[in-house]
């Protein structure tokens, strides 16, 4: 394998676990410290939680609908890509 492959394959992660086990958090804070959020995204749901006097979680950055939002819950699946300096990740 020369140098170009290394810094250039791609890996698939699949997450799996129990409701309510912190599968969203776990993904929310890896985007988060990887900087690969959309811009503002953090800096909106940070405000959402103010104003609805809710303490700020991480899997929030993962929940697009609204009952998602409302329920506390993921319903969804999602996948989404961050990179590192060797890889393409893909959630």
């Amino acid at each position: 394998m020369d140098i170009e492959q290394i810094y250039t394959e791609d890996m698939n992660i699949v997450v799996v676990g129990h409701v309510d086990h912190g599968k969203s958090t776990v993904i929310g804070r890896l985007l988060t410290d990887t900087n690969s959020l959309p811009i503002g995204k953090l800096e909106q749901i940070r405000e959402k939680c103010k104003r609805n006097s809710k303490p700020f979680e991480y899997a929030f950055l993962l929940d697009a609908l609204k009952d998602e939002q409302e329920q506390g819950i993921t319903i969804d699946s999602a996948r989404c890509f961050f990179r590192t300096k060797k890889e393409i990740i893909l959630l």
